[in-house]
């Protein structure tokens, strides 16, 4: 757990202080690579990972924007509904870094 949260924690960290978006895969990747046990544990730890981080950075931008950016993107994507624009968000961070974190497991065996 102690891995897991020190992940998340430098992805958020990278993600404050960098402007790209790729860490989402670098960080899960090298922990996959040197901590995980498992590859199932690998790619759920590193889903929950780039999930908790992407969807909270999209919650505090729909929070601090009111919804409009999120309510637009939504519209792009027929959604309908900013809120759900949040989940695909932490959908698609959580499954990228997901199979990051897979992938440097795999590698490691």
């Amino acid at each position: 757990m102690i891995p897991l949260a020190a992940s998340a924690a430098v992805l958020l960290v990278l993600h404050l202080l960098t402007p790209w978006w790729w860490w989402v895969a670098v960080v899960p990747f090298v922990y996959g690579l040197v901590f995980a046990k498992n590859d199932e544990r690998a790619f759920w730890e590193g889903f929950l990972a780039g999930a908790v981080v992407w969807g909270g950075a999209a919650a505090f931008f729909f929070l601090t924007s009111g919804g409009l950016i999120a309510g637009r993107m939504a519209g792009m994507f027929r959604l309908g509904k900013g809120w759900l624009m949040l989940a695909l968000t932490a959908l698609l961070g959580g499954l990228v870094a997901g199979l990051a974190s897979f992938a440097g497991r795999s590698l490691r065996k």
